[in-house]
């Protein structure tokens, strides 16, 4: 009997033992955590110091770090929630998750400090990331930006070897300025109003009629005409002419943009890499279309770009193709052209989406349409198709664009106001071979730093707080002077309305995408009467909507549309 109660006797020793050294690793865990806790809410933001290092953010787990689990649930409350990394009492923080570590930064001022050391920046490593993870780029292609040390600016690196042939990032950066900063910039935008003019016509000579009739989703129907008049714009008729399917996969491919970035394997999401093959396709067999097809005698005429032709579209994309080609060994094959390709043709997305919204909130508040329509109409050219004083089959859409940019203060809000609330994305820049300076820290080289337009435009120390700042509310973007004059100011608002970023790397697409979505809006308003069914339509801000641009509705959007009883 006794020599049966020994094994009893001690498992219940070993299991004690086990237990106190759990509570001893718990105990001791948590104490390096309270030391930590108290470090770091002890220090201080010395005002006259320079060159300190961030404060660490402190974490229970030496493992896990700082692991925000909350985020895979509601990212965007995650964000917002002033007691954790993003929104601690410190407003520049050293962060440690898994195996990464990096800084987290917020407040207008260290965003304008970032900004401004945007030329000692490289972005090689998330340019990488993306053209990996989402586009399928492979992995010898991006290798030539492995052997990049040049640096993005102008002059290499003094100590670089990189032949100027080989400098991938300096020059795919300069030729997507030579197409939206540059001489590409006026040809696609008139290729696109073009476009734009055409679709939204023939919407209205054929599709919507005098009485009012349901339509299940605004959202859908305004993404499907914008859309193709970008792709048009941007690629010429051979994308869609080679590819007719090509919109229905972009949209599911935009969809589970998320699932490629987070790295789920293609056997746990088969319908989203199906989409992403079938795009890539796509890009393919349009470019392929276009080598066989082109010629130098099949430029464009005119206003519509006379170095541009019907099939590459853009010279941007004939001109990149020459470009990689020409790199390395050959490893830029025309399938990485494809994928690179293809994600410059979906960041046009973000325009789309914002448009929509734009819309969206100016149709379901009578008072901000009937202002916007007042404004807008100040903006009209006679009609060019308009002769001897006969009258066009539909309403003028000649829209002065310099007018509209400049007299239109409650269009602009909206447009403003449209990007600050719903704009969800990190901003993230990367020392090269000097630290960068947020003053007073330093941040050591080739560790990232990321800030997130969500917390810039919800800073309540920054904003007009009149209205809360989750409302959808223009007025935080008009001024009165003494005259009772309103202007649209973002003065003021350095450093807290972001959604290009800011600094040498801020979004060169920023010209075209006011242009567009200002244009858009005005001739829809000018051309359509629309009664929105869904008054609150919520944002798709879960793990799988967020941090990638301009958010998406959660489902469809129904309202009531007909042509506009009071047309101009």
């Amino acid at each position: 009997m006794a020599a049966g109660l020994i094994p009893s006797v001690a498992a219940n020793i070993g299991a004690g033992w086990g237990l106190c050294l759990l509570t001893l690793l718990a105990t001791a865990l948590w104490l390096r955590y309270r030391a930590n806790v108290e470090k770091f809410t002890a220090q201080k933001d010395a005002n006259n110091g320079t060159n300190l290092p961030a404060p660490k953010f402190p974490y229970f787990f030496p493992i896990l770090g700082s692991l925000p689990l909350a985020y895979l649930w509601n990212p965007k409350s995650l964000v917002l929630n002033p007691n954790n990394i993003f929104q601690g009492p410190k407003p520049v923080v050293h962060v440690k998750i898994l195996h990464q570590d990096f800084y987290l930064l917020r407040g207008a001022e260290n965003l304008k400090s970032l900004f401004r050391a945007s030329w000692a920046c490289t972005h090689v490593a998330f340019v990488k990331f993306a053209l990996s993870y989402a586009f399928g780029t492979s992995a010898k292609a991006l290798s030539l930006y492995d052997r990049d040390d040049s640096g993005a600016n102008h002059a290499p690196h003094p100590d670089s070897t990189v032949e100027a042939r080989n400098r991938i990032d300096f020059l795919v950066d300069q030729s997507n300025h030579r197409l939206l900063e540059g001489p590409g910039l006026n040809p696609l935008w008139n290729r696109y109003l073009d476009n734009i003019t055409n679709q939204l016509r023939s919407l209205y000579d054929k599709d919507v009629g005098t009485e009012w009739e349901s339509r299940h989703d605004f959202m859908d129907l305004m993404t499907n005409q914008v859309t193709l008049a970008i792709l048009d714009a941007l690629c010429g008729p051979g994308l869609l002419k080679t590819s007719p399917d090509f919109m229905h996969h972009f949209l599911e491919f935009d969809k589970n943009l998320q699932t490629y970035m987070q790295g789920m394997p293609w056997f746990l999401a088969p319908r989203a890499y199906l989409a992403r093959r079938r795009v890539l396709k796509a890009v393919r067999d349009w470019q392929q279309y276009a080598r066989d097809n082109y010629t130098s005698s099949t430029h464009y005429k005119g206003d519509a770009g006379q170095n541009d032709d019907p099939f590459w579209g853009s010279s941007y994309f004939r001109e990149r193709h020459d470009m990689f080609l020409q790199m390395g060994q050959g490893e830029y094959d025309h399938a990485a052209i494809a994928s690179s390709d293809f994600g410059f043709i979906w960041a046009m997305r973000n325009t789309i989406t914002a448009t929509c919204w734009t819309l969206y909130e100016i149709y379901r508040d009578p008072d901000l349409l009937s202002t916007v329509r007042s404004e807008i109409s100040c903006c009209l050219a006679p009609s060019p198709s308009a002769s001897g004083g006969s009258e066009c089959s539909s309403p003028n859409l000649n829209f002065n664009l310099d007018a509209l940019l400049r007299s239109c203060p409650t269009l602009s809000a909206v447009y403003a106001e449209t990007l600050r609330l719903r704009t969800h994305f990190y901003l993230v820049r990367m020392g090269d071979r000097s630290p960068l300076s947020i003053p007073p820290y330093t941040i050591p080289p080739r560790k990232a730093v990321v800030a997130l337009t969500t917390v810039a435009h919800f800073d309540q120390s920054a904003w007009n707080t009149e209205r809360p700042l989750d409302e959808f509310w223009p007025g935080r973007f008009l001024k009165t002077d003494d005259e009772g004059k309103v202007a649209f100011s973002t003065k003021g608002l350095e450093g807290s309305w972001v959604p290009y970023g800011g600094g040498s790397r801020q979004c060169p697409g920023r010209h075209f995408a006011k242009r567009q979505i200002l244009m858009t809006t005005a001739m829809m308003l000018n051309l359509f009467d629309v009664e929105v069914v869904e008054d609150k339509v919520a944002e798709h801000l879960d793990l799988w909507g967020f941090g990638s641009g301009v958010s998406r509705p959660v489902g469809r959007v129904g309202v009531r549309i007909r042509r506009r009883r009071d047309a101009v």
